[in-house]
């Protein structure tokens, strides 16, 4: 379903993907998270995590892991609370976030 969503050549950069149906429990059960980190070998404090919402925010807080926000249009009011920093925009236009931004500290 994911290489449908992105196309072939966009979901094979992925060494994986999961999706919330691939998990017992939904976030903001941080199950998702750490299912990931076990399958890439890294501890939940090595990992850095892109979320969009105060639900994904509080899933991947609670694994331990560092959480990046990208917020948008329906999510710039929600409660981020725990997130490492918070960004009005992700992309490749003026003022775009770069990797560096995100693991400055």
């Amino acid at each position: 379903a994911c290489v449908n969503l992105l196309g072939p050549e966009r979901a094979s950069a992925f060494d994986f993907i999961l999706a919330g149906d691939m998990v017992p429990r939904k976030k903001p059960d941080p199950v998702i998270y750490q299912t990931a980190a076990d399958r890439l070998g890294l501890e939940t404090n090595r990992c850095l995590v892109i979320e969009d919402s105060a639900i994904g925010c509080a899933a991947a807080v609670a694994a331990g892991m560092r959480t990046v926000i990208t917020t948008s249009a329906f999510t710039a009011e929600e409660d981020f609370t725990g997130a490492y920093r918070i960004f009005t925009e992700l992309g490749d236009g003026p003022g775009a976030v770069r990797l560096e931004d995100i693991a400055a500290d």
